[in-house]
């Protein structure tokens, strides 16, 4: 197996119990609370010659004095800053670092414990991508090295994300059999585009792949799905009106592999009322493409009343955890609990119906953009070039070949600041797996 943290990376942890502050021992004018002083922390056996990276600014590749490079604070977390013999400790240091030498050859950390701290029976916790592998108490001055075996950590991410990869590539490619089988187009979008254009084949830390198709395309499909997934089929054709027992999780239309199990929280928030047999199991999303309206003020209009739409739809999830919607804002927060339980005594069949009348407000009509009129809650009101998209392009996602926007690199710079650049490591994790906060 691959190690996914030679692509990811690794989060080193040093924590100590005590620290020390010579300001307030009365010492000196120093008011740091110091640690012990790292010279060095990278793989045994290095493999990459420099510390600095093009596309991913938030890593080093090693940690190791005298410190000639610009001090990067995106890969050096609650350290005090490069000295002449390395650099101190705060009571919680964290180092972002990526080298292949780290998996094969181990990761090596040298580090001094100064004589204050050893009066004070601190402990050093050394925890390696929320892993703690080794606990020491620093009870004698002098110098250390630690060579710490990581090939264990994070067999159960890299086990997960290797089978939703190879789940959702079947899902893409039968997919795009279909698609090809009655010439509909569909375009890869998201981090999906993503991997294929900056990876080459997907994230590796994701496990979502998302597609798009214009409302035409998308009609088609709606006749043809039972005939191509229909119940004797590995793959379920999902829409959101299929959930059983008048039950809402969110718009997206998806199709399900269902001959084999996964540990995914996509259907958490139906758990209990909606149907069962897609528990702990991996979809795929789609898209659609309708036309947004030229005027700015019927666009956000038409994507307020979507947004409100789906606000009351919430009220027939089986619940509603206000712990998820803690991280927003208290407007935010009211405006859920409001519309759900509103929603809950309004027939969803109801709701539904004024949806698809909503959606397709402009279908017909001569337009600039698309919007995604089943997508992200957030979302909904970004609006895309038609242009874009066009005919399509076939890019590579691994050992597939899959259709993307014609203009992918307008896509993308659309989503992301810097496609090519990699996102901060606290973001490198899947997003359907049971440890994920799940759907919105």
């Amino acid at each position: 197996m691959q190690c996914l943290y030679d692509e990811k990376g690794y989060e080193i942890k040093l924590e100590l119990s005590k620290t020390y502050n010579p300001s307030q021992a009365g010492i000196s004018d120093d008011k740091r609370d110091l640690g012990i002083l790292v010279s060095y922390m990278g793989a045994s056996a290095p493999e990459h010659a420099s510390v600095s990276w093009d596309n991913d600014r938030h890593v080093l590749s090693r940690l190791e004095f005298p410190y000639t490079d610009e001090w990067n604070y995106y890969a050096l977390r609650e350290f005090w800053g490069p000295e002449e013999n390395g650099t101190w400790t705060s009571p919680c240091s964290i180092a972002y670092l990526k080298d292949p030498g780290i998996y094969k050859s181990g990761l090596k950390i040298v580090y001094y414990v100064p004589q204050f701290l050893t009066s004070l029976n601190s402990t050093l916790r050394i925890t390696v991508n929320g892993e703690l592998l080794k606990e020491l108490t620093l009870d004698a001055e002098g110098m250390y090295t630690e060579l710490l075996d990581v090939r264990k950590i994070g067999l159960d991410e890299q086990q997960y994300l290797q089978n939703a990869h190879r789940i959702l590539k079947i899902l893409l490619q039968d997919f795009d059999r279909v698609c090809r089988k009655y010439d509909l187009h569909y375009y890869l979008i998201c981090g999906s585009l993503l991997g294929s254009v900056r990876h080459q084949g997907m994230i590796p830390w994701d496990d979502d792949v998302d597609v798009a198709m214009p409302r035409r395309d998308f009609d088609i499909l709606l006749q043809h799905a039972q005939e191509e997934w229909g119940t004797d089929s590995d793959i379920l054709f999902l829409n959101y009106d299929h959930l059983g027992n008048h039950t809402f999780l969110d718009y997206m239309t998806r199709i399900v592999y269902m001959k084999e199990e996964i540990p995914v929280n996509v259907f958490r928030k139906i758990k209990g009322k909606g149907r069962s047999d897609i528990e702990n199991h991996l979809p795929m999303d789609i898209y659609v493409l309708d036309n947004a309206a030229n005027n700015m003020l019927i666009h956000t209009i038409q994507t307020q009343m979507i947004r409100g739409l789906y606000g009351l739809a919430m009220g027939h999830r089986a619940y509603i955890d206000p712990g998820d919607y803690s991280n927003r804002d208290s407007k935010t927060q009211k405006i859920v609990k409001f519309l759900s339980g509103v929603g809950r005594h309004i027939p969803l069949s109801w709701i539904f119906r004024c949806y698809e009348w909503v959606r397709k407000w402009n279908r017909g009509k001569v337009c600039e953009n698309y919007f995604e009129s089943n997508g992200f809650i957030y979302c909904i009101p970004w609006r895309f070039k038609q242009e874009w998209f066009g005919e399509g392009v076939r890019l590579p996602l691994g050992d597939l070949t899959i259709s993307a926007p014609q203009n992918y690199e307008a896509f993308l710079a659309m989503h992301y600041e810097d496609y090519r650049q990699y996102p901060p490591m606290h973001m490198r994790k899947p997003t359907h797996s049971i440890e994920a906060s799940g759907i919105f």
